[in-house]
C-alpha cells in the first residue's frame, strides 16, 4: 500500500517519469527532468500524502489516515 501511494505521489509531479520505492530500504529512486522539477518538489508531494521525507513533515491529520501497515516512526 505504501509503495503505490509514494510512487503515485512522486509521479504526480510534472517532470517525474519514473518512481520506484523500495520497502526494504525505505528509499525512492526517481527519474526526473531537472528543468521541470527537483527533489524538493517530489518530497513535498510525498509528504502531502502522509509520508515524511528528510525535508518535509507530513500533516498529522493526513498521517493519521494512513493504513496501519503504513504507519512509521515520525521524524
Amino acid at each position: 500500500m505504501c509503495e503505490k501511494r509514494i510512487e503515485k505521489a512522486a509521479l504526480s509531479v510534472d517532470g517525474v517519469s519514473k518512481a520506484d520505492w523500495s520497502e526494504e530500504t525505505k528509499m525512492i529512486e526517481v527519474t526526473l527532468d531537472d528543468s521541470k522539477t527537483d527533489v524538493h518538489e517530489i518530497q513535498k508531494a510525498i509528504a502531502k500524502v502522509g509520508h515524511e521525507t528528510e525535508k518535509h513533515k507530513a500533516a498529522n491529520e493526513v498521517y493519521k489516515e494512513l493504513p496501519e501497515c503504513c504507519l512509521y516512526e515520525q521524524f
